[in-house]
């Protein structure tokens, strides 16, 4: 039995997860839920949420446990830091970038007035003013790519891929780190989808 990921291209949470299996060099099939209306997926998991992977009959739903998961069937690469303490900023910094960066995204996607739009691009520079100051002096959060940064950059790709908005350059450090990111998962441009 194979391993497959009902996703759709454009989620953030599925190329999280895409970025992860790519990392871990598993081999998976691509099951697009639009295809048949998320029948397929309904059907296996039960629910209509994605992603969900299907490991050898086994469904796991969503991106964090399922990143969880296969770190412990696929360990090496390691997407967490090797220090206990970092490996909990780790997994706050997912969190955060999953649960509050998300909703400050969504209202970029979701402005319809100049006065939304406005009131969007001010909520997300918060974040972005945080996330430069983050990344001052440091390629990756953590001494290489891990799960936070994988978090944050499919966040911060969804802007450029779905509501084509681009990161400010006035945010010269996390401007860097997007290309570091870029270059690492070998994407043309930050307008490309991680396969």
């Amino acid at each position: 039995m194979a391993i497959r990921l009902f996703q759709s291209q454009t989620s953030m949470f599925c190329e999280k997860v895409r970025i992860v299996l790519s990392m871990k060099k598993v081999a998976y099939e691509i099951v697009d839920v639009r295809k048949d209306e998320r029948k397929s997926l309904i059907e296996f998991s039960g629910q209509r949420k994605i992603p969900v992977i299907d490991y050898h009959g086994r469904c796991i739903i969503d991106s964090t446990f399922i990143s969880a998961f296969l770190e412990e069937k696929y360990p090496e690469p390691s997407i967490y830091p090797s220090q206990p303490s970092d490996k909990g900023l780790c997994l706050m910094l997912e969190d955060w970038s999953d649960e509050v960066l998300l909703q400050a995204i969504h209202l970029i996607r979701r402005a319809e007035t100049t006065e939304a739009r406005q009131a969007a691009e001010k909520e997300l520079a918060t974040h972005l003013r945080s996330l430069d100051l983050l990344f001052t002096g440091r390629k990756f959060i953590f001494d290489r790519m891990t799960l936070a940064d994988i978090a944050i950059f499919t966040q911060l790709h969804y802007l450029y891929t779905v509501a084509k908005y681009e990161v400010p350059k006035t945010y010269n450090n996390l401007q860097g780190w997007l290309e570091l990111m870029r270059q690492t998962l070998k994407l043309p441009s930050l307008y490309d989808v991680a396969a």
